[in-house]
């Protein structure tokens, strides 16, 4: 079992290689996993491209919108305690919550959880998302809830004021508290701030935004952000993620007990659930086939 380890790791080596190379990626960190253990965490090229500072173990990387299925999470959690229902209007929890819905079905927690909300896609990345939630009393719903797919940043960051109003604690501290410390997530973070940007590895993007990208062209620091919201801003390590997915592989068991009940698993996992046509997305998370 050793030796075969050793050569998935030796050809997963190889081929990260290869590839940074061929499109000129300045990092990459990578966690193999399975249901019992961490098998292998392993990290490639540099956190800063300026000082050549080799990329560790330790290095924090934005994992953006996979934040989403922590937000599932901790909702479903409260679901679990009696302090939430998925099929409630968002009004109940947040009264001053308003967008101009034609139709006769409210959104509810379980709209905007499966992005069936009909609300627009919304910014990706905002310090703090109670103004743009505010403003979609500006917007009108593209369909009526529950009836098709659509993917929303904003969605998520309502979910995130939903949690807070709730618990009457931030958000960063909610995450923090019923999902990263229970699982042993103890490098990770619920929020991006400047405090943690000594620890990130430093995002890159193409300094020309105005023609396709091509490996031979130039890259730039990506504009610094710091946000706190529902919809993406966890920095995590490596390591930590595979905390974390090791918990769903095991339906909600973490290393130090369980974090979801196995009826809110099934909930978060249930994919399509009411709408055939989209069975590929849950709670959170979306399934694609890669090479079949």
């Amino acid at each position: 079992m050793k030796r075969d380890l050793q050569k998935v790791i030796a050809h997963v080596d190889t081929f990260l290689k290869q590839k940074m190379a061929a499109a000129r990626t300045p990092a990459l960190t990578i966690a193999l996993l399975d249901r019992e253990q961490t098998l292998y965490v392993g990290t490639y090229g540099y956190a800063n491209l300026e000082t050549r500072t080799p990329l560790t173990p330790q290095h924090l990387f934005e994992i953006g919108s996979v934040g989403k299925v922590f937000t599932a999470v901790a909702i479903l959690q409260l679901h679990e305690q009696g302090q939430l229902d998925l099929h409630a209007p968002v009004t109940d929890y947040l009264p001053w919550f308003a967008v101009n819905n034609p139709f006769a079905q409210p959104i509810t927690l379980h709209h905007l959880l499966r992005n069936t909300s009909g609300l627009g896609a919304g910014l990706d990345f905002s310090p703090d998302g109670r103004g743009e939630v505010w403003e979609l009393r500006q917007t009108t719903l593209g369909f009526a809830p529950g009836s098709q797919v659509h993917y929303s940043n904003v969605g998520y960051k309502v979910l995130g004021l939903v949690l807070e109003a709730v618990t009457q604690r931030p958000y960063p501290d909610i995450i923090e508290r019923q999902i990263l410390q229970p699982l042993g997530m103890t490098q990770s973070v619920a929020q991006i701030t400047h405090d943690t940007r000594a620890r990130l590895a430093v995002g890159y993007m193409p300094v020309h935004d105005d023609r396709p990208f091509h490996a031979s062209r130039p890259l730039m620091p990506a504009p610094w952000l710091e946000t706190n919201t529902g919809d993406g801003a966890i920095a995590a390590t490596a390591a930590d993620m595979a905390r974390f997915w090791r918990m769903l592989l095991n339906e909600g068991m973490g290393e130090n007990g369980r974090i979801l009940s196995p009826e809110s698993y099934r909930l978060l996992l249930q994919w399509g659930q009411d709408l055939e046509a989209y069975d590929d997305w849950a709670y959170g998370l979306y399934r694609f086939a890669v090479e079949g």
